[in-house]
């Protein structure tokens, strides 16, 4: 059975969408504030988010990326009065599979969840790989792969270790990273990177002295063997 998360902070609107889209085939939850929607998306499996992008006067695109982060094939749906060109860029740009502005109809609605829900990952079981010293990488899975376990990455963070791993041990700067993994209208903090560099280091265990910072010019990854 398909799980789809709402969030709309509207209450009425919230219980017709859920009506709308319940089915046998598809079980629907609706929250009401981006806590609830956390907790959830933290706690739960969903194949598809619903997401009104103004939750009391906050914009949720940040939690629409924290939801792929979470759960990387989750889908997302984007609904918003927010309906110029620009606006559904930023959104699909950010985390949206799909983007529908206010007012709609539930028809359309219903078709663009079941083209989502249908949608399939071309998937390799072997996929591409990366060999970085002892390290095996899946960029389209990612999985780490080393001699003594298998770890697997958030989306984020597998975009990260991408990105290093392309540049083939170069050095590659904050600002190239956030250039190349953000969207363009979108700024993060200064210490975001830095996050995802320690969560990575974390993830490598005993291979985390293969990812390497250079004080003031940014971060590589090399493909040193251990020692032994």
């Amino acid at each position: 059975m398909k799980k789809i998360l709402i969030l709309e902070d509207d209450l009425n609107l919230a219980q017709t969408l859920k009506i709308a889209l319940e089915n046998k085939q598809v079980n629907v939850r609706a929250v009401n504030t981006l806590q609830d929607f956390y907790q959830q998306i933290e706690n739960h499996h969903f194949d598809l988010c619903v997401m009104d992008r103004l939750i009391n006067k906050e914009d949720a695109l940040l939690a629409g990326e924290y939801a792929k982060d979470i759960l990387p094939k989750v889908k997302i749906l984007f609904l918003s009065k927010k309906g110029e060109i620009k606006d559904r860029i930023q959104g699909l740009e950010t985390a949206g599979d799909d983007y529908l502005a206010k007012p709609f109809s539930l028809a359309e609605l219903r078709l663009r969840v079941r083209n989502l829900l249908a949608m399939q990952r071309v998937t390799d079981q072997e996929g591409r790989r990366l060999l970085i010293g002892e390290l095996v990488f899946y960029p389209n899975q990612g999985v780490i792969e080393t001699p003594d376990y298998k770890t697997q990455l958030r989306r984020r963070e597998t975009e990260v270790l991408n990105c290093l791993a392309q540049a083939s041990g170069a050095v590659i700067s904050r600002h190239q990273l956030t250039r190349t993994l953000w969207p363009a209208n979108y700024e993060p903090n200064a210490s975001t990177v830095d996050v995802y560099i320690r969560r990575l280091r974390q993830k490598l265990g005993e291979y985390s002295f293969m990812l390497q910072t250079h004080r003031g010019f940014g971060y590589c990854l090399t493909a040193v063997r251990r020692k032994t």
